[in-house]
């Protein structure tokens, strides 16, 4: 009796040591599968990054895109607003632009709070970029039968979409630089003829 008793006691340490390890080397096993699954996201979020980066540079060049404006920076005072991207952008089709933003309510025009001009681009310049750092420029002038303050814009796009935007001598905007597919914007309508 006393023999089977420290069988059994052999028995169920050797069970639980062998049970340790087998549950230490799946442990390992999964680190490395982590490890690999990992890095194969990372890979494929360069890939995708790169190929959405190719494709913020075409819509450039094509002239086809909408800038989304999410904030606005006083230079003097260093202050941020936050925009509503709905209602405040630059939108470009060929040689047709609308630029939105947000007004006084007595000075909207457009049934949506702000301001809506409509107009035509001369002077479109499109500098892509020099290497993998450096970002996309665009510049144009605007004509239309409103005006506003400065008729020339210029926006700079970094990798990501991230967007510096310049009406003339109005303030500093930021924002996203997207494709009109992706761009999500109310589009104010010219309530005065």
């Amino acid at each position: 009796m006393k023999n089977v008793g420290k069988l059994f006691v052999i028995v169920t340490l050797c069970l639980l040591f062998t049970s340790a390890y087998s549950q230490e080397s799946e442990k390992k096993l999964t680190r490395q599968q982590r490890k690999a699954e990992k890095e194969l996201k990372k890979k494929e979020k360069k890939e995708k990054e790169a190929a959405d980066w190719v494709l913020l540079q075409s819509f450039a060049e094509n002239k086809r895109f909408v800038a989304e404006f999410d904030k606005v920076v006083n230079s003097q005072t260093g202050e941020q607003y936050v925009l509503n991207s709905r209602i405040n952008f630059v939108a470009v089709n060929g040689n047709r632009v609308v630029i939105q933003f947000q007004t006084h309510t007595y000075l909207s025009d457009n049934g949506l709070g702000g301001r809506t001009i409509d107009g035509t681009i001369s002077d479109y310049k499109y500098i892509p970029p020099k290497d993998k750092n450096s970002p996309i420029a665009i510049s144009f002038n605007v004509a239309s039968e409103h005006t506003f303050r400065g008729s020339n814009i210029r926006i700079t796009v970094s990798e990501g979409g991230s967007t510096s935007i310049s009406l003339g001598s109005s303030p500093m905007i930021y924002g996203v630089f997207v494709s009109p597919e992706d761009a999500n914007i109310n589009m104010g309508v010219k309530m005065w003829n």
